[in-house]
């Protein structure tokens, strides 16, 4: 991610949307799919955030009646990236520093609490983290503005232990932890008939039906 503005799709229910448009968006608690920790949470993909509009908003596995779709809705946002820091845990440089975060947690918890934090993943180490930077009033992760991992979620079923296979269905979580690195937020137009959103909603519908 190489630019200076970085876009992000965030799925809401409807009742949400005047609000953040007028106001600008909140922080929340995190729920249970913000593996990044306290934050604004968006995806780099079109496709994901469609995604999330079912199951995480609407709470359905897929949906056949497309007016249900009008319950929620889909901001599309500019994270201005060049004036804020960011790191992409993906990244090496991004995993160097998270090895950095395991130096911290080994330090602060005892030696079973370290191993059963480490076991349970990372998204159990932000956590950890977050829990530290309240009790200690440090700064870790909460240094940078903008936090980014890509996630595996394997939409082509595959061996994926062969060394030549690409990852398949890769989902890059884009968490914005200082509003201010929010800089333009719009509605998205959603519109069955337009070819870029219905290829991605057709799309979800067909792998949703697949995993059921």
């Amino acid at each position: 991610m190489n630019k200076a503005i970085l876009e992000g799709y965030h799925t809401t229910h409807r009742n949400n949307i005047k609000s953040i448009l007028n106001n600008g968006f909140y922080m929340s608690p995190p729920n249970k799919g913000h593996w990044l920790g306290k934050g604004v949470y968006f995806f780099e993909d079109l496709y994901y955030a469609i995604e999330w509009k079912i199951i995480g908003v609407l709470k359905k596995q897929y949906i056949e009646n497309e007016e249900e779709l009008k319950n929620a809705s889909i901001l599309l946002a500019k994270i201005n990236i060049e004036d804020y820091e960011m790191i992409d845990l993906s990244t090496p440089y991004g995993c160097d520093i998270f090895l950095t975060f395991l130096d911290v947690i080994k330090e602060n918890y005892s030696e079973d609490e370290y191993e059963n934090i480490i076991n349970k993943g990372d998204k159990y180490i932000i956590k950890a983290l977050e829990k530290l930077e309240n009790v200690k009033k440090e700064k870790y992760l909460s240094e940078f503005d903008v936090v980014c991992a890509d996630y595996d979620r394997g939409i082509i079923k595959k061996d994926k232990f062969k060394e030549d296979n690409f990852i398949s269905g890769t989902q890059k979580q884009i968490c914005v932890k200082n509003l201010k690195a929010i800089i333009k937020n719009e509605e998205l137009k959603e519109d069955i008939e337009d070819e870029d959103y219905e290829r991605n909603y057709n799309l979800v519908i067909k792998n949703r039906r697949e995993i059921i």
